[in-house]
């Protein structure tokens, strides 16, 4: 039942209020506007319903009367930050969502452009308050030593007092699943042990990030010389994804606003070194904008999940991960692993592009994954809702009533951004299907987000690069309307055969 139901529920009887407060405060948000944090308090200091809470999403916006990334003067939500430091109460959370604007940046850096609001050290102090109280490490001499950081931005007048035997302290909160959005893409070197301890947490097995880009205006083409991302890529086996983080997980979701994998580089390898396997227990894996280039990707997710019941992932999901034929590139390339750029040379003062042609092909990826991954029982390739909100989502919503009497920018800004959650939802609906969309609406199947179209011109995309080209350096050779593309004749049969007999291999596997 929608909230709204469940708290009309309550009154009828004191067993039917018991069983509808319980769904009824099952999930909450914290959000930056409104009474949001005022009544984010209130339930946090009442041990009846705080307990409840078993879902919970953080959430930085400030609002519909704001237009983030425009110079109108931001203001940063001062309840907000307050009142963020009671998520300790919640002691029975096992799933955590965090949100931040995507503009992400320095505000005082002349690439953006235009003044950002959520800054690295904006985005620290919500990042690290919230590990301390997952941590159960939370005081208000160590949020003193957090805000430190933010002073030139900040005057925080706390709210809450320093001792108060109602609230819950030094609870460690088991959560089991963490989603990010709109991570920044910049490795914070000052992260605390709090960060360190929640991030390895045993009952941690479920990740999803989505990693914004760099706000770069108004050319969005130099945002390639940001030295900031290669650094976050690089660190990422060490930082998010840590043998530590990488052992516990069973699902894991990254993606991010622009391509990545070939440049910049994530070199998974990394993190098996001195393991059988990598992830050793994932079941599920989902990637977005990632670029397939070598061999030994390939090979890699092949390895993944060995030491799980099925001896392998079960279900990977793959959302505008195209192949790599062709890239035009500053050199000299890397001499240590051929193929990939040097991202000194790239930030370098010369200017001597390279051309390279790369021979993988989708037939041949596909036919490896057919003979390596026993265990996969789900595979789905296409194009989720990058930019905006699913349409299907926003009508399930609409039928549902959970939103009634909220604002259309409300409903819109809370289903946006979620393709790293919703990427197993069911697909949007099709226009040429027979179904009856008022219907699937009314039934909620996309309540919780619309998957990927599957398409044949959404799958087994190839895509070129070039360095000298804006606002992108990424050449999407065809849009599906278009038709499938290949580099070559002959290519795209191959491909479709070989997609025809992993997807009849996993259907058998299904039934068997």
């Amino acid at each position: 039942m929608s909230k709204p139901t469940l708290f009309q529920l309550r009154l009828v009887s004191r067993q039917l209020g018991d069983i509808a407060q319980r769904w009824a405060y099952r999930s909450l948000r914290l959000e930056g506007h409104g009474s949001s944090a005022e009544r984010f308090a209130k339930i946090a200091y009442s041990p009846k319903l705080r307990d409840l809470v078993w879902e919970l999403t953080i959430d930085t916006w400030i609002g519909p009367g704001f237009a983030y990334h425009s110079n109108e003067g931001y203001k940063i939500p001062e309840a907000f930050m307050n009142n963020l430091p009671h998520l300790r109460c919640f002691g029975n959370l096992k799933v955590l969502h965090l949100r931040f604007s995507e503009y992400c940046g320095e505000d005082d850096d002349d690439r953006s452009g235009l003044a950002l609001e959520e800054t690295w050290n904006f985005r620290y102090r919500v990042l690290d308050t919230i590990c301390h109280c997952v941590a159960g490490m939370w005081t208000k001499e160590r949020q003193v030593q957090i805000d430190k950081r933010m002073e030139q931005e900040w005057e925080p007048g706390y709210s809450y007092p320093d001792e108060d035997s109602s609230l819950p302290s030094g609870q460690v909160i088991h959560l089991k699943e963490l989603t990010i959005t709109n991570l920044a893409d910049y490795h914070e070197p000052a992260l605390s042990e709090a960060w360190k301890k929640v991030i390895t947490l045993p009952s941690l097995i479920d990740l999803k990030l989505l990693v914004t880009t760099e706000s770069c205006d108004p050319a969005p083409e130099n945002s390639i010389y940001f030295k900031e991302r290669y650094e976050f890529f690089e660190n990422l086996p060490r930082s998010w994804l840590s043998p530590a983080v990488a052992n516990n997980l069973r699902v894991l979701s990254l993606y991010y606003g622009d391509y990545w994998g070939w440049f910049p580089k994530m070199d998974f390898r990394s993190l098996a070194l001195g393991q059988d396997s990598p992830f050793p227990h994932l079941k599920v894996l989902a990637l977005g904008n990632y670029v397939f280039s070598h061999e030994w990707q390939v090979e890699w997710l092949a390895s993944i999940g060995r030491d799980n019941s099925s001896g392998g992932l079960e279900e990977l999901y793959l959302d505008d991960c195209p192949v790599l034929f062709k890239a035009r590139q500053v050199g000299p390339f890397s001499s240590s692993d051929p193929g990939y750029p040097d991202p000194k040379a790239v930030l370098g003062p010369n200017y001597n592009p390279e051309t390279r042609e790369y021979p993988m092909r989708w037939n041949h990826i596909l036919i490896r994954w057919a003979e390596s991954m026993k265990g996969l029982k789900v595979f789905r390739m296409g194009h989720g809702t990058w930019y905006g909100v699913p349409d299907d989502t926003l009508m399930a919503i609409k039928y549902d009533g959970s939103y009634d009497g909220v604002s259309s920018d409300v409903r819109e800004h809370h289903a946006s951004h979620q393709l790293h959650r919703s990427f197993a939802c069911p697909a949007p609906i099709d226009e040429d299907d027979d179904e009856d969309a008022e219907l699937v609406w009314k039934a909620g199947r996309h309540l919780h987000g619309a998957g990927m179209k599957e398409s044949r011109g959404w799958q087994m995309q190839y895509i070129e690069y070039d360095i000298g080209l804006g606002p992108t350096q990424w050449i999407e050779p065809r849009r599906p309307y278009d038709g499938p593309f290949a580099p070559e004749d002959g290519t795209l049969a191959k491909d479709d055969a070989a997609f025809k007999a992993l997807m009849t291999a996993i259907e058998a596997r299904a039934s068997a």
